[in-house]
């Protein structure tokens, strides 16, 4: 199966990652968003199991990106 007939994740996923990887934050993100952190945590989580990669370093009150994180963005 190429790249092209794999199934996109939901926009949902997409926008949660963008929208933490730009501020580095969950809360942020979820501010944006107008969704709870826990939220935002919970579709990147999906998208990262989709996509079979970890896309964030999670750290105590911040989050970095990934190697593989920083290709997706």
């Amino acid at each position: 199966m190429n790249d092209l007939t794999r199934r996109l994740p939901p926009m949902h996923s997409l926008a949660a990652f963008e929208s933490a990887a730009r501020h580095l934050s969950f809360s942020r993100a979820g501010e944006e968003l107008c969704i709870t952190q826990s939220a935002v945590s919970h579709r990147i989580r999906q998208l990262e199991q989709s996509l079979g990669a970890q896309l964030f370093e999670r750290r105590h009150k911040r989050v970095e990106l990934t190697r593989k994180g920083e290709q997706f963005l």
